[in-house]
């Protein structure tokens, strides 16, 4: 077999997703599948088949692979966390801000994945291809589904076999532990379902996005991630259009489809009259928040410091000391983007969405720059709800936080990006395609003075 030709930077816009190297998977992502030293279980102790009972948070993952016959399953807590009433904890990221990475990992190996298999056009009549498989998967798919919605942790009984013990980790969504291939599931507490999950489920002549803006985002007690739940375990949509949506691809919808929602409304507000930076860092990620005045537009711009795991570069070994940075960098303007945002990937659509929720909070609207600076203590990827909890927590300072300043001029705030960033501005400026755009850009009170 040939080694495909590949780039020097090829990891860092891949990220584990594409498999942009030719390979079936991904070498770092493998290199990092087993931590041991922070397994929530003993490998030895969890081998073959296993009869598994506990309280799901609740949570359920879909895989991609295989598309559109994919592995679907409940996550049922193990070792030390199945005595526990309320796991909720367990797959909840808006709780997680603040924790280190080995706490997070010890949480995730805590649940073990109960995969079957379903074509994720599970509500037609039984194909060709789903023929080949047990009647039974289709008893799973709806305790599943049954459990998906609820607000409190379930008790659930799966039985299980061909175990296996290890770590899955992913750039869109939180690590996996665990995992088996599921014989039998089954619902034996009773769920607790809220109003508008209940509305937005029944409601099947609405379309999910429309289910998701006028029901579950407005929903005070129901969490982003509960959102992607409900949306990957196909309960959303016109009747005929629900399908499964691997989990991965929902984690990015859903941000989607609210920042969409949220970006309407700013349309019609007033923009900001000066210059701010916000400062956040969250497991060595570093962010800086720039906000411009005039309408809508948003950018962000990622690097990867060497020897981060993207950028498994030594300078003066295998590279030469004054290498320059690869920045990556998606943007969109007051209209959006028609096209996926492929160089930053879910992060971009998870920043988004919180700058716009925070800015439809301040009655304003503003152009937006995210710097996003990553260096080598981010051990293993663990999901863009870092990027989305580590940004939510640097706006929800306010205007006038302790780690924002207010700037007079552009010049001034870029100056602080480049003091609080370790790589040179020059190569952020280089990278970005919305700062000269702004920069000869002139602003209708430009020539009212």
């Amino acid at each position: 077999m040939v080694k495909p030709v590949v780039s020097d930077n090829i990891c860092i816009r891949c990220k584990g997703s594409r498999l942009l190297c030719g390979k079936t998977r991904c070498p770092i992502l493998v290199k990092h599948s087993v931590l041991k030293n922070v397994l929530s279980v003993d490998p030895s102790k969890f081998k073959g088949k296993q009869d598994v009972f506990g309280a799901s948070p609740p949570a359920v993952f879909v895989g991609h692979v295989g598309y559109p016959r994919v592995n679907i399953g409940p996550l049922l807590p193990i070792g030390n966390f199945s005595a526990q009433k309320d796991t909720r904890y367990l797959d909840s990221p808006e709780s997680w801000f603040g924790k280190d990475i080995n706490e997070i990992i010890a949480y995730r190996s805590g649940l073990v994945r109960s995969n079957f298999s379903m074509n994720v056009k599970y509500h037609l009549p039984m194909s060709e291809l789903e023929k080949t498989l047990p009647r039974k998967n289709r008893k799973m798919l709806e305790a599943t589904q049954e459990l998906t919605l609820a607000s409190n942790s379930v008790d659930t009984e799966a039985k299980l076999t061909r175990v296996r013990v290890g770590m899955l980790y992913g750039n869109h969504s939180p690590p996996q532990g665990p995992s088996g291939r599921a014989e039998k599931i089954t619902v034996v507490d009773n769920i607790k379902v809220l109003k508008p999950v209940d509305k937005a489920v029944s409601d099947s002549d609405l379309k999910a996005a429309d289910a998701i803006e006028e029901y579950l985002y407005q929903a005070d007690d129901l969490t982003v991630t509960s959102i992607q739940r409900i949306f990957s375990a196909g309960l959303l949509g016109v009747k005929q259009n629900r399908r499964l949506v691997p989990t991965r691809w929902s984690i990015t919808a859903v941000d989607d489809i609210i920042g969409k929602y949220l970006k309407k409304k700013l349309r019609h507000m007033p923009s900001i009259d000066k210059y701010y930076t916000f400062y956040g860092e969250y497991l060595d990620n570093r962010f800086v928040i720039l906000f411009i005045p005039g309408p809508w537009a948003y950018e962000m711009n990622e690097c990867w410091n060497n020897s981060s795991i993207w950028n498994q570069t030594i300078p003066g070994i295998n590279r030469p000391e004054d290498i320059q940075p690869v920045i990556v960098n998606d943007f969109e303007y007051e209209k959006g983007r028609t096209k996926y945002a492929g160089n930053i990937t879910g992060a971009y659509y998870a920043a988004r969405k919180e700058i716009e929720e925070f800015l439809y909070q301040s009655r304003r609207q503003a152009r937006s720059i995210v710097f996003r600076e990553v260096a080598g203590g981010y051990l293993v990827p663990l999901g863009v709800w870092v990027i989305r909890e580590t940004v939510k927590q640097a706006l929800s300072q306010g205007w006038n936080g302790p780690n924002v300043q207010q700037h007079e001029t552009l010049r001034d705030a870029l100056i602080r990006v480049d003091q609080r960033l370790s790589i040179p501005l020059k190569y952020w400026t280089q990278a970005s395609n919305l700062l000269p755009y702004i920069k000869i850009q002139k602003r209708l009170d430009f020539w009212l003075h």
